[in-house]
């Protein structure tokens, strides 16, 4: 049984619009996967309204305060715009085993394939054309400010 908590209608409006937010974004994700290498584009206020407007029609108990947000604000920044590394053949692909499970090894075998390489025996793979991505820097959530 959940817990009864007293939150702010402040409180309430910024989850759904984070809500919203973030399913339009998951949604958009969706669709530029499906779609061979393409990237996704920013919800536009349109999308994000639209999710608004969902989430009064599926939660009566937050629809008043949902149905008083215009157009939800952005908090996900847009995707960054990287290329998408070309798939590599079966042929050129040689995975090294690992110590937890050989899984190529183990399929080769169920195949009736003599296995490709030995452990400790393989050269170092050789280096990447693509430069490296680095990774978003780190957030500290207690350090956000949002503007009311």
């Amino acid at each position: 049984m959940g817990k009864n908590i007293i939150v702010s209608e402040d409180t309430i409006r910024d989850l759904l619009e984070a809500h919203a937010s973030l399913s339009a974004w998951y949604y958009e994700l969706w669709s530029a996967l499906r779609v061979a290498k393409a990237s996704a584009s920013a919800p536009d206020d349109a999308a994000r309204a639209a999710f608004v407007e969902r989430m009064a029609a599926s939660f009566p108990e937050v629809a008043s305060i949902a149905r008083s947000i215009q157009v939800p604000r952005m908090f996900v920044p847009p995707p960054p715009a990287v290329s998408i590394p070309p798939v590599a053949t079966p042929e050129a692909v040689e995975e090294a085993p690992t110590a937890i499970e050989p899984a190529p090894a183990r399929l080769r075998e169920l195949h009736g394939q003599p296995p490709k390489s030995q452990p400790g025996i393989e050269s170092p793979a050789p280096a990447s054309s693509q430069p490296a991505i680095a990774p978003p820097p780190l957030v500290v959530p207690s350090t956000v400010k949002y503007e009311p």
